[in-house]
Parts: C-alpha cells; structure tokens; sequence
C-alpha cells in the first residue's frame, strides 16, 4: 500500500543534475500526482514543480581543488541548511542526483537520521575504484545507473543497483531540418559549420573556452568560410563566454540555449567531455572531446582512473570512436587538426556517425524516467 501524502527530496547540484532531477519530478507526478516534492537544484525542477528551496546551479563547478574552493566559501552553509532542512520535513525518500562531494555527505547524514535514500546518476566511482563504489553502496538503499557499465561495476561492488536506461533518450530530440535552423541561427547550410561547447560549468569554461577560440582561429586559417556557434549552456555563463569571445576577436554566433539544434546543424562539434557528448552522439554529430582540469584533479585521476577512455560515447563502445584531447594535448593546435580530418574526409566522419549509433543502442529504450520513478517510490514506500 503506498503513503500518503508522501514527501520526496530531490537533490542536484549541477545543470545537468537539475534536468535529470526534473524528468525523474515529472515522473513522480504522474505516478502520484498528489506526491510533495521539495529539495536543492535550479530552473528545470522548478519549472515541473519541485518546491526548490536552495538554488545552487549558479555555484556548479568540478574538480578538486575547484570544488574545495566552493564548497568551503558557500556550500558549508547551505548544507548546514539542508540538513535542517531534511530534520524538518523528514521526507519518506531522498534522491541524491549526481554532485558527488555534497551528495555522499548528506546521505551519510540520511542513514543517521534513518532516512532511505536513492542515488540517482552516482558518482563515476565505477570508472575510479571498486571499493569506492562499494562504499556508496553501503550509504544508500538503492542506486539508479544510467550506464550499462555502471550497472555491472555497482554490482559487482555489492551495491543494491539498477540499470533502467538512460533518460537522454527520451529527451534529445530535434524536430527542425538542417535548412530551418541555418534560418533561425542566420548561419549559411553551404559553409562549414562547427558548434563549441565548453560544458556547463564555471570552471569548465574558464578552462575550456580560450583553447576552443584559438583551436577555431587556426581551422578558419584552413577553411576561411567557417562558421562557429556556441549555444550557452546556462544564463549565468553568458557573460564570460561573450567576453571570452570579445577578447579573441572571432566572429562567432552565440546562442541562448538550443544546444541539441546546434548539434544537429554542426559539421563537427569541440565539446567538453561529460554528459553533453551523449547528447551529441544520440543526434548522430560527429565531435572532439576535449577537457582540462587543475593539477591537483589531473594527478588524482592519473592515479585513480581505471577505464582508459572519460567521454560517456567511448565508454558505451568500448574503445575510442571520438577523439579525446585531454589536459596538455588539449591545445590549439590538436585540436584544428582533428577537426579539419573530420571535415575534410567524408568518409571519416561517416564512420564516427555509425560508431555513435552503435555506442547509443545500448542507452536501452525509451521511458526510462518512469522506470526510475517507480523504483523510488517502491524505497519510499518501504
């Protein structure tokens, strides 16, 4: 027999954390449209719904060191204040999305206070070592895996795991032709186009952004009739990417959002490794994957990393079918020469498009969402 009146808590961290919150809140809704549901995130769980009480997109970042910064100037309060927060409402369930470093401490604090919660999207311990995921497993009730992969090393860390498919498929989508969204971004379907994504984070852009502009000056020394678009991620980036790409002197297109209509109207896209680069290979764009982190970060994952590639489309497939440029090799120069092989050589980016499709049939089917739903509120009801 299900509660009434129950209470879930969501908590999110990150832009991409705060849509996959969203979808799951949509979910519950239909499944129980009379369900509460509360907690820590930004727009996208506020405009299904979810009562956000702490909207923390805007403070989004990655890294150690990068995070340590954040974490010790603002995130110490506002987990002070979940937490009495959590004491208040004492929800039925907790589901913890992704934001590692935040999330795993409050969950410790859940199982104190004998809360059940549901890690949905954990961390990428998996890729990192065993017997980090297996102490996940021992803080939480149940974990939702959005990859396959996951799935199998959760499980194998003694992790009570679930692996009900992967929501971008159910989301990324885009229903305008090629020849409509060249009108609407006023971009020429005959010339070269090339999407920059320099992911949904502060500190990813700061990173990210310079190399992505020079990478594109030396491809258009090659291709002059190139065009670049950059769709932003989050309001709150939009200053620093127009600045950055003020400071270049690049004519680049610069879009609100939209990111999938770019992708599909790209030729080739530089993107930042993470979540965004699923998208991608669900639309079928052939890309390069780049990142950049601290010293401190890129020497713990010289240590710690266990799988030998980090974009989610390698991963799916098993080897490298996109190419990651990673940390020093993340430079202008790599970059546009990686670019200009896929542009230059049909038959090249043919391929990855084959490659992509492959890697994404094993994201599972559609409605994955409304199967992650049911398994929190089988953990709620408990």
């Amino acid at each position: 027999m299900e509660k009434k009146d129950m209470k879930i808590m969501l908590v999110a961290g990150e832009v991409s954390g705060d849509l996959h919150a969203s979808l799951l809140a949509r979910s519950l809704r239909v499944l129980m449209p009379g369900i509460k549901l509360f907690g820590m995130g930004g727009f996208r769980m506020k405009e299904v719904g979810v009562d956000v009480k702490f909207d923390v997109i805007k403070y989004a970042n990655i890294g150690i060191w990068e995070n340590a910064k954040n974490y010790f100037i603002t995130m110490r309060r506002i987990f002070t204040e979940v937490k009495e927060l959590v004491k208040k409402e004492m929800p039925d369930c907790i589901v913890l999305v992704d934001y590692q470093g935040f999330n795993i401490e409050l969950a410790k604090f859940a199982k104190k206070i004998k809360i059940p919660v549901v890690y949905f999207v954990p961390p990428q311990y998996w890729a990192w070592r065993i017997s980090k995921a297996g102490s996940i497993g021992k803080l939480v009730d149940k974990i939702i895996a959005i990859f396959p992969q996951e799935e199998e090393a959760y499980r194998e860390a003694g992790a009570d795991v679930v692996y009900e498919g992967n929501p971008l498929v159910d989301i990324v989508k885009v229903f305008y032709k090629r020849e409509d969204i060249c009108n609407m971004f006023i971009l020429d379907s005959d010339k070269p186009i090339i999407g920059l994504l320099p992911g949904s984070r502060f500190s990813e852009v700061k990173n990210l952004m310079p190399v992505m502009l020079r990478s594109a000056k030396k491809i258009r020394e090659k291709i002059p009739n190139a065009q670049f678009v950059i769709p932003v991620a989050a309001d709150h980036l939009k200053d620093d990417i127009e600045k950055a790409v003020l400071k270049s002197g690049l004519d680049v297109k610069i879009i609100s959002g939209r990111s999938h209509e770019v992708m599909a109207v790209s030729d080739v896209l530089i993107i930042c490794s993470g979540l965004a680069t699923l998208e991608a290979a669900i639309i079928g764009t052939p890309m390069v994957v780049i990142y950049k982190v601290s010293p401190v970060t890129e020497l713990a994952a010289r240590v710690l990393l266990k799988i030998p590639n980090v974009s989610p489309p390698n991963i799916l497939r098993g080897k490298e079918i996109v190419p990651e440029l990673l940390q020093g090799n993340a430079n202008p120069k790599n970059i546009s020469e990686k670019v200009l092989e896929i542009i230059e050589d049909p038959l090249k980016a043919q391929e990855m498009r084959a490659e992509l499709k492959i890697a994404v049939e094993k994201l599972g089917p559609p409605d994955s969402t409304t199967r992650a739903a049911k398994v929190v509120l089988e953990v709620a009801n408990k």
